[in-house]
């Protein structure tokens, strides 16, 4: 008994000493854990304005008429740095090509690739932005848009594209270089007028 007794005493001083800070210790805690749910909660909720925000930038898009575009370009700034607003760029992009605005489809796929979340949303936007820089006869900056890290899977297309800047720059030998190693990744696979232009070049050559 006297043990136990001495054992009750020594829980009692323990709990005088530090009761306080192991009761301030759990009001922390749960100060931490109220405090992370909150901020959970927040996400979700900024995370379903950004999906619905984007949804509503698709339809205004697929409307095509100047003032649902116009209604677009309004939304897209509740979007911030997310990756639906580099889709809705991308979205935005392919309807300026549309209307044969491609200054502001170059506005908008720059964007997309800087606001890219993935390596795939990345080589769309990069591959989309160096054609249109081609038709915009802007040869260099398309180049160097090419000159960007994409995924494996992008490499032919990045090459063909090559190949019909070198050819409008008026260096054919570079450009059939370009279309050969395009060729040679598979390329024609997918884009069937890659063999036409690297044999149409090559018995030019």
């Amino acid at each position: 008994m006297e043990h136990e007794d001495q054992q009750v005493e020594q829980i009692k001083q323990f709990m005088r000493e530090y009761g306080i800070w192991i009761g301030a210790g759990v009001v922390i805690g749960l100060g931490s854990l109220f405090a992370w749910r909150a901020y959970d909660a927040s996400q979700i909720e900024a995370q379903q304005q950004r999906t619905a925000a984007y949804e509503q930038i698709s339809q205004q898009v697929q409307q095509g008429d100047e003032e649902a575009l116009a209604q677009a370009e309004d939304v897209l700034s509740q979007l911030d740095e997310s990756s639906q607003a580099a889709l809705a760029h991308l979205q935005l992009a392919r309807q300026a090509v549309d209307a044969d605005d491609l200054s502001s489809a170059a506005d908008h796929l720059y964007s997309a690739q800087q606001k890219a979340g993935s390596s795939v949303v990345s080589g769309l936007a990069t591959t989309r932005l160096a054609r249109v820089q081609l038709a915009l006869g802007e040869y260099d900056a398309a180049l160097q848009s090419l000159q960007q890290s994409l995924p494996q899977s992008f490499t032919a297309q990045v090459e063909e594209i090559r190949g019909d800047v070198y050819l409008a720059q008026g260096n054919p030998e570079q450009a059939r270089a370009a279309y050969q190693a395009a060729v040679d990744l598979g390329g024609a696979q997918s884009s069937p007028g890659l063999q036409f232009k690297f044999e149409n070049l090559a018995g030019e050559l």
